[in-house]
């Protein structure tokens, strides 16, 4: 605790650059999971913890890690002969509460779901073995009917497809777009802010992403996002610059590219590059990483062997940090609270390394909210330059964003908290 006198402070209401410290943890899900591909985490079992999902290309296996609460992941085979299997997705598909798994298999050519008796007891029911390098599914109510639909990718076909529910799970099969040649990377969701789902796609030997324009009756028009965009592998789309529509991410392996799309409104796309030096780079996520409510981007790099993180400082200038290295064949990256404490953690798959691991966030953020007044000569402004001012007979503690103490009231430019007599009662943020 400490007592301090009244320091003087300017007013100021200047852009902000602030830089996360978030230290990250390793722990292995996984290893000799061979020629691992896909990383997604839900909470498959309904007790109030996040699972784990993945597939493994060479063991032609979907499996599930249980978490018993305490990060102690126990594995369980969905299916040991889905072969060449991919990409895995989990939501309830057929309406009974419990969470169903949808995966798409390359040398099977197959897209199929595993109902979910409730016990974690998976049935499988194939939509289809005749879809050409099957190498990426998504779920989603796609007219929307209140059923779960299914998207798949064809590699070797360079068409997506969708599957229509009919409530039943009986699936009819019908063509979203040909010609993506080499599709790989796969997302869907309202990019035109129109109501209905439109779906995304990212071609390897188009090396372009391209988004389907659903006009309310499940007819797709093909749009272009980006072209010239070598070795398109990744896809994902979010509100990145908080101006209510959205834009598009992607990694284009050829390139070692992650960008941005800008989506001004109107679904015309500026391209703006995150990183042009992230070794193959293979897949692509958005996430606020370090509780700023700005959005964060997610990297795995196959070819630089790395998964990475890039900083928003709320102005769409993204700032480098490495999770990790070595991890050869980084083929897919998730990011979800895997550990329940609040903070974002982040999943990969390494696909020559044969793993599938977490790394553990320590940003342990402060909650405002308490009740505690202070004097009218105690108030300052949330946002100041120099140092803070607070009356001589304050007892106080300052909290980084990290929640780690900070002993100076003249600290360095961030986002800070004020405690006083055990409540956090403001926010403070110092530009300089």
């Amino acid at each position: 605790m400490k007592r301090v006198t009244f320091i003087s402070l300017f007013l100021a209401m200047l852009p902000l650059s602030l830089h996360a410290q978030v230290n990250w943890t390793e722990h292995p899900i996984a290893t000799g999971y061979m020629f691992a591909t896909w990383v997604y985490a839900i909470d498959m079992d309904g007790d109030n913890d996040m699972d784990v999902l993945g597939s493994a290309y060479e063991d032609n296996e979907i499996t599930w890690w249980e978490n018993d609460g305490n990060q102690n992941f126990t594995d369980h085979i969905i299916d040991d002969n889905f072969n060449g299997a991919y990409c895995v997705h989990a939501i309830d598909i057929d309406d009974d509460t419990d969470i169903d798994v949808v995966g798409a298999a390359v040398i099977d050519s197959a897209i199929a779901w595993w109902e979910n008796d409730g016990s974690e007891n998976f049935t499988e029911h194939t939509l289809t073995t005749t879809f050409g390098a099957a190498i990426s599914v998504y779920a989603i109510d796609l007219e929307p009917d209140g059923d779960v639909d299914i998207v798949g990718a064809s590699n070797y076909g360079g068409e997506i497809d969708w599957w229509e529910n009919d409530g039943n799970e009986n699936f009819t099969q019908h063509t979203v777009g040909v010609g993506l040649s080499g599709a790989w990377g796969l997302y869907a969701c309202d990019l035109d802010g129109d109501t209905d789902v439109d779906v995304l796609g990212a071609g390897i030997y188009a090396n372009s992403i391209k988004w389907y324009e659903n006009d309310g009756s499940e007819n797709f028009t093909e749009r272009s996002v980006v072209n010239g965009f070598t070795e398109a592998c990744g896809v994902y789309a979010i509100n990145l610059d908080d101006d209510t529509d959205i834009d598009v991410l992607g990694a284009a392996q050829g390139m070692n590219r992650i960008s941005w799309f800008e989506n001004d409104g109107i679904e015309n796309f500026a391209d703006h590059i995150i990183d042009n030096s992230f070794g193959g780079a293979r897949a692509v996520f958005g996430i606020d990483v370090d509780d700023d409510n700005d959005v964060d981007v997610l990297g795995a790099a196959f070819l630089g062997h790395e998964f990475a993180w890039w900083e928003n400082d709320g102005y769409e200038n993204f700032l480098k940090h490495t999770i990790a290295v070595n991890d050869t064949g980084a083929n897919a990256v998730y990011a979800a609270d895997v550990d329940s404490d609040g903070d974002i953690d982040v999943l990969g798959a390494s696909s020559v390394k044969d793993k599938i691991a977490w790394w553990e966030s320590d940003l342990i953020g402060i909650e405002e909210g308490g009740k505690t007044a202070i004097a009218e000569q105690c108030l300052f402004p949330t946002t100041i330059i120099g140092q803070i001012q607070l009356p001589s007979d304050i007892d106080y503690k300052l909290y980084d964003i990290s929640g780690r103490e900070i002993n100076s009231l003249n600290p360095a430019p961030g986002v800070y908290f004020l405690e006083i007599s055990g409540e956090v009662i403001q926010k403070i943020i110092k530009i300089r």
